[in-house]
């Protein structure tokens, strides 16, 4: 059975009698590790449990079929119910997965498949989506206003406040994982301390100034400006903080997205501050004089193709095998070229 969005976060917590199987997956790693680890917990409290919990990495299974379903119906030594954990899930192991799901309603053990960003043709996918004793959870990137809502709920529940701009600063750089942003949070909340009650902008710059995140969209200001030597520096720091070359990408195409909107809204006659007011979330006041400049530079068509060229990179840093670090290095050097190019024809 496929899950709707909206019902995952309580279906994870809570989920349905005579399930058996369920597979975790989706872009937002962090996200798809966090709802991994509450639906594992419904089956045994503690995943370190070597008695009731079971890793079995996706080339065992493949190499010996029998084993998954053998853990399956094996009973725990020391009582209670069994997680069985494939963290590697692959289209490769689709059949067998199948084939030892079709008894697994005589055993009270669970299957936990975690896998990355599978499209609607994979055969694992389908298989858990059509199954009636098993579910497909999808974890997709957290837009900026869902991401705020749910990291305002985590400040709130720690009897912590956060001003409107920190919390939007906040979702801005930290959409695309959610457990990093719930790192953040922690951070910025521990930070605090008991005595201060309220978050402010300074606050979050200061506790999570020097992570890689915050420097993206600092990246792609350069990048737009026509700036190669500040947004090739900048990429060199956040490649070295370990941050994935598709994040880079994504935050440019992200940054290029809401100059796409606001463009196409002015275009269509709306005032520029109505169409500004527009953009979820808002956008912050220090990088106000910036933006309205790149929307000054970049025409609609350049803006439209640079999004394609993004979402093309992206796809083949993950499908080529290609160096993804050179890839993104290459997206980055393009837009700031192309932003030169049209400096010179306004000129």
């Amino acid at each position: 059975m496929k899950i709707a969005a909206r019902d995952i976060d309580r279906f994870v917590q809570n989920p349905a009698a005579g399930l058996c199987a369920a597979l975790v997956y989706g872009p937002d790693e962090g996200l798809a590790r966090e709802r991994a680890q509450i639906l594992g917990k419904t089956v045994t409290p503690d995943l370190s449990d070597p008695f009731n919990v079971v890793d079995l990495p996706a080339a065992s299974v493949e190499s010996d079929p029998a084993r998954l379903a053998d853990e399956l119906a094996a009973m725990s030594m020391m009582g209670g119910r069994r997680l069985i954990r494939i963290r590697d899930g692959a289209d490769k192991i689709a059949d067998i997965i199948a084939e030892a799901l079709k008894n697994c309603g005589a055993t009270e053990n669970f299957l936990l498949v975690e896998a990355g960003d599978l499209k609607p043709a994979s055969k694992l996918r389908k298989l858990f989506e059509k199954l009636d004793n098993a579910a497909a959870l999808p974890c997709y990137v957290d837009d900026a206003v869902g991401l705020a809502r749910i990291l305002a709920t985590d400040f709130s529940a720690a009897g912590v406040t956060v001003e409107r701009d920190a919390l939007t600063l906040l979702a801005a750089y930290l959409t695309g994982d959610r457990a990093l942003a719930r790192g953040a949070v922690e951070k910025i909340i521990t930070y605090a301390g008991p005595e201060k009650k309220t978050v402010t902008v300074a606050d979050a710059l200061l506790c999570c100034g020097d992570a890689s995140q915050l420097f993206i969209d600092d990246l792609a200001r350069a990048a737009a400006g026509g700036d190669a030597a500040a947004a090739s520096e900048m990429l060199a720091r956040i490649m070295g903080e370990g941050l994935p070359p598709v994040a880079v990408l994504r935050g440019l195409q992200n940054y290029f997205k809401r100059l796409s909107l606001v463009a196409a809204l002015t275009a269509d006659g709306t005032a520029m501050d109505a169409a500004l007011r527009k953009l979820q979330p808002p956008l912050f006041f220090k990088a106000k004089d910036a933006f309205l400049a790149h929307l000054r530079l970049w025409p609609q068509e350049k803006i439209l193709s640079v999004l394609a060229q993004l979402a093309e990179t992206e796809a083949e840093c993950k499908t080529t095998g290609a160096a993804a670090e050179m890839l993104a290095d290459r997206a980055v050097l393009r837009v700031a070229v192309t932003a030169q190019q049209l400096r010179r024809r306004a000129a």
